[in-house]
This record gives structure tokens, C-alpha cells and sequence, in this order.
């Protein structure tokens, strides 16, 4: 009964903030005098404000309300309770967002209904496992176990994601963990470390470390989780860039050779473009970008706009529709076609989950009354919005 009646009052919320009208109601004043309804409405509400907005007028604390969202959900997962606030967030972003949009867009000129001719589905854990001899395995979900060769014995559980049981004889070879667009994987490596790999990612690394230093190379993008070892330390190789650590966390976005991005989120990393050149050192909340062949560009940063995938997320902070654009297409996997260059350039926040239909996403969008998008089969098509 308990259940029933949670679940009750999520779905009036999510009616009262589809259809705001229905708050002049004196039975609806009434419901919301009760302080646990107010709570729960102002809550979804101010999850719904966070979600999408434009870079002009009034400025909604994403950091705070993104922050807040992942403390709630990760308290509750733990403690084993249904997360409704979460369960509103979800659904309130994506569905009933329009009136606040609406309000608040430049233009209330019409838009039309996204076009869907064929399902478009969200990314999913999937990925490939090569071997130094070139054979690949495809990797499974939960259970699953392979031998691939002598000694070395590959599983699959949630904690770890994949990682590795080895004999005492095991030869120490190079494996690939290989990621396709529209995917994402966890990786926990001989020595402890724990690898999150974004879509259109890979990694190559040893079965176990031996020497002086432990030493895996990237393509794409991927989190790290390492652990501390102050005699051998922890070098990840992306491009002609360098991260050396003893223990932190910290994400490396390496998709373009010109536009390379570590962000640290705790700990301490040094950094540096080829193998001996000169040394960086970062601090927690500071990014390093280098771009061609010049010395980084060392900032400080919102790590959420460069670790939320990792969560389940999308965000983004004044960002230019072309990086919003091209982090969804190696996610749902689809084509894009601009008509014209300078939408590309229109800056927008965003907060959304990953696993949300993309109609759901990009409607957000044209909500904003800046652009113009058709969902052709597995083509967008943007477009700007004359005025």
C-alpha cells in the first residue's frame, strides 16, 4: 500500500508540472499545503529547470541540482529504497519539460514533431576483447567466463566489469578491450584499477604488470580509477600525451589527436606532450587541454561536464551544439547533417540521462525555438531557425 501511494503522488507531480494551469485548482492548493507534497513538487520542479535552458536570462545551478540527483540516487541505491525522486527526474525531463521551455524560449514560433522512421536505441555495455594473436571475443553481461589461453581465465561480474583470474605460470601478454560506437564497458586490470571506456573507445594493456612502471595505452575516452602504488607508477599513453600517476582518479578524452583533455578529479597527475617533454602537474578540478603541437591549457573546470557519462548522463555548460551533437551520435549511433555552419556554434546547457530515447533529447532542443532538427531514419538534420 505504501508502494501504491508513492507512487500516487509521483504521478500527480508529474500532472502538475505537464499542465500548470491546474494549480489555480483549490483541491490541488490544498493537496500542496501538505508539506511532503510540496516538497516532493518543488523538488521535480527544480530537477525539470535544470535540465535544459538556454545561455541567456535566468542562470538554474545545474552543478548543484546534478549533484544533488546523483548524492539522492547513490544514498537510496544503498540504503535499498525506491529512488522516486529519481524516477521523477527521468520522467519529467523528458516528457514534460515543454511549458517551462516554452516560457522561457526567445520565439514561440511552432515547431514540428520530430520525425521518427526508424527506432534509434540508447547505448548499451557492450564490447571486444582482442588477443595479442588477434583473435576476438565478443563480451557478455553478468556470468560470464572464457579461458583465452594458457593460464588466463577472463569473467564478467558488476562490480569489476571485466578482470581476470591467472595462473601462476600465466605468460604476461597484451590484451585489447575494444568498445564500438553506442557502447560503454568496466575494465578492472591485474593490479586493481578499475577503467570505465566511453563508446568508440579502446584500450590496450599487459594481463599483469611487471617492471618498473605500469603502462597501458588509449583511443578514445576512459576514466580511471587507479591504484596506488608509490614504486610503480601508472602512465596512460593517448595520442603523443602522457598521464603518470600513483593513485587518483581522473578522465582522458583523446577522440581528436588536436584536442586532447585530462581532467583530474582527485589525487594528483603530471602530464606531458611526448615522452620527454616537459611535465605538468594538475590539481583536483583542473583540465588539461592540448591542442596541435602547443603546450597545454591548464584550467580550472566543472569535472561533471567531463565524468557525467560515466554516471549515466549527459552534461554540458555553454556548450556548442557540434560537441553536444557528436558525444549523441557515437551514443545512439546515428548520421548528422547541418544545413549551414553556424548552428554548429549555438551554445546550450544540458543535463540528460543516457539511456532517454534521442527523440526525447533532441525534442528538448527544438524546444529552445533556436534550431531546427528532423530525425530521418538514423539521419539528423539540423537546421537554424531564421527570425
Amino acid at each position: 500500500m505504501e508502494f501504491k501511494k508513492e507512487e500516487d503522488r509521483l504521478n500527480r507531480v508529474i500532472r502538475l508540472l505537464n499542465s500548470p494551469e491546474l494549480l489555480e485548482d483549490p483541491q490541488v492548493q490544498e493537496w500542496l499545503s501538505e508539506d511532503e507534497n510540496r516538497s516532493l513538487y518543488e523538488e521535480c520542479r527544480r530537477y525539470l529547470e535544470a535540465g535544459l535552458r538556454l545561455t541567456v536570462g535566468e542562470r538554474v545551478d545545474v552543478e548543484g541540482e546534478y549533484r544533488n540527483f546523483i548524492r539522492q540516487t547513490k544514498a537510496n541505491r544503498r540504503s535499498g529504497r525506491i529512488v522516486w525522486i529519481s524516477v521523477a527526474a527521468a520522467v519529467i525531463v523528458f516528457i514534460s519539460a515543454s511549458w517551462w521551455l516554452i516560457e522561457n524560449s526567445l520565439s514561440s514560433k511552432k515547431q514540428e514533431t520530430i520525425q521518427v522512421a526508424e527506432r534509434v536505441e540508447p547505448g548499451k555495455k557492450q564490447a571486444v576483447l582482442i588477443t595479442e594473436s588477434g583473435e576476438e571475443f565478443a563480451l557478455e553481461g553478468a556470468g560470464m567466463s572464457k579461458e583465452l589461453g594458457k593460464g588466463i581465465n577472463v569473467k564478467y561480474d558488476s562490480l569489476r566489469g571485466v578482470n581476470y583470474n591467472l595462473s601462476k605460470d600465466a605468460p604476461v601478454t597484451y590484451h585489447t578491450l575494444r568498445v564500438p560506437k553506442g557502447g560503454e564497458y568496466k575494465l578492472t586490470l591485474n593490479d586493481g584499477t578499475l577503467v570505465w571506456l566511453n563508446s568508440a573507445s579502446e584500450l590496450r594493456y599487459p594481463t599483469s604488470f611487471t617492471g618498473e612502471v605500469r603502462e597501458v595505452f588509449l583511443k578514445g575516452e576512459g576514466y580511471f580509477s587507479v591504484a596506488h602504488d608509490k614504486e610503480h607508477p601508472f602512465i596512460v599513453v593517448s595520442s603523443d600525451i602522457y598521464t603518470r600517476v600513483y593513485g587518483t582518479e581522473f578522465n582522458i578524452r583523446s577522440y581528436e589527436e588536436k584536442d586532447i583533455h585530462v581532467t583530474l578529479v582527485q589525487g594528483q597527475v603530471s602530464v606531458k606532450k611526448t615522452e620527454d617533454g616537459r611535465e605538468y602537474t594538475l590539481a583536483p578540478g583542473e583540465n588539461a587541454r592540448f591542442k596541435g603541437n602547443s603546450e597545454p591549457e591548464i584550467t580550472e573546470v566543472n569535472v561533471n561536464r567531463y565524468i557525467a557519462w560515466k554516471d549515466g548522463y549527459f552534461y554540458y555548460e555553454n556548450e556548442p551544439l557540434e560537441v553536444i551533437l557528436n558525444d549523441l551520435k557515437r551514443w545512439y549511433g546515428f548520421d548528422i547533417v547541418y544545413v549551414g555552419n553556424k548552428v554548429k556554434d549555438y551554445r546550450f546547457e544540458l543535463w540528460a540521462d543516457r539511456h532517454s530515447e534521442v527523440s526525447e533529447i533532441v525534442g528538448l532542443l527544438m524546444k529552445t525555438n533556436r534550431v531546427g532538427i528532423k530525425l530521418d531514419g538514423k539521419t539528423l538534420i539540423i537546421s537554424e531557425i531564421k527570425r
